[in-house]
């Protein structure tokens, strides 16, 4: 699913992050720890494509991630659910159909499918900004798993939650990831989460 080897990301800040290889094969979850200021974001947005590698190698689904050509097909198979949801000012159901939208391919039963796998169907008609954090996670994977991405990429996707809610999540999330079979990176510093 996702191959590296190689890979140095410098930045004029002076920050610079190497990662001889790493290996995620479909279907596994893959999680990264450690403190803060490690490299965990900088390393997951390599692979969502958002930084472009000084050195290495990167493959995605088989294919060289780094070739122009293969960018745009290579994120439409992937998703990312970052800490703090980005959500706009919109109903929980166009928030989490946007995807679709943006791929020209609205599917209602597919936005009935991810609000019910997360367990938000009854808000549906909410606008996001009324939402607890608890609410805005489900709908941010809610909206990560309308589109059935094989690779999932979440950078603290809990960091947020109190304990309840966050294990309530996490239970959700499980059990889609089996379903969907994607392979998933997480980054955290929470060993427990």
């Amino acid at each position: 699913m996702i191959k590296l080897s190689g890979l140095r990301l410098a930045f004029d800040t002076g920050f610079s992050l190497a990662v001889d290889a790493l290996r995620v094969r479909e279907g596994e979850v893959f999680a990264i720890i450690g403190p803060n200021g490690a490299g965990k974001t900088t390393l997951l947005n390599a692979m969502a494509l958002l930084n472009r590698p000084a050195e290495g190698t990167l493959e995605i689904m088989g294919r060289d991630a780094l070739a122009s050509a293969n960018k745009l097909p290579l994120r439409r198979a992937m998703a990312a659910v970052f800490s703090q949801p980005y959500l706009l000012n919109d109903t929980v159901f166009n928030i989490v159909a946007l995807p679709l939208k943006l791929r020209g391919s609205m599917d209602a039963a597919a936005v009935e499918e991810a609000l019910e796998l997360f367990r938000i169907t009854h808000l549906r008609g909410r606008n996001a900004k009324t939402l607890s954090q608890g609410e805005s996670h489900r709908a941010a994977l809610a909206r990560a798993f309308v589109t059935r991405p094989r690779l999932l990429l979440l950078d603290e996707p809990f960091a947020s939650l109190d304990e309840r809610v966050k294990e309530s999540v996490i239970r959700d999330l499980r059990k889609v990831i089996k379903i969907s079979g994607a392979a998933v990176v997480l980054v955290t510093q929470d060993q427990a989460g």
